[in-house]
């Protein structure tokens, strides 16, 4: 087996999965905003880095880098994305900090 045989979509949900509990380690419902979107940036420079490498398959080449730039740009639009529905006016943890 090689890693382009694998499921490419199950392996970064499982890696996403092992990832966001350890740097979301701590947040609360005290947690500033802006730490949040601290750990959101930090959480898409990992899952950025790891999904460039496998995005390479087989082999890993000078690809790399270019690959890893577009996943961690990706992950971020993605992040700011779901964080804003969170965090933006009127998002539900704004809510809560109104409380």
């Amino acid at each position: 087996m090689k890693i382009s045989d694998m499921d490419m979509g199950k392996l970064v949900d499982a890696i996403g999965s092992a990832t966001f509990p350890v740097v979301f380690e701590g947040i609360g419902e005290h947690t500033p905003p802006s730490e949040l979107r601290e750990r959101a940036n930090l959480n898409s420079e990992i899952m950025g880095r790891i999904m460039g490498v496998l995005l390479c398959g087989d082999e890993v080449g000078q690809e790399v880098f270019e690959l890893i730039d577009r996943s961690i740009g990706h992950m971020k639009a993605s992040h700011a994305e779901s964080f804003e529905e969170l965090l933006g006016p009127g998002g539900s943890l704004s809510k809560i900090h109104k409380l």
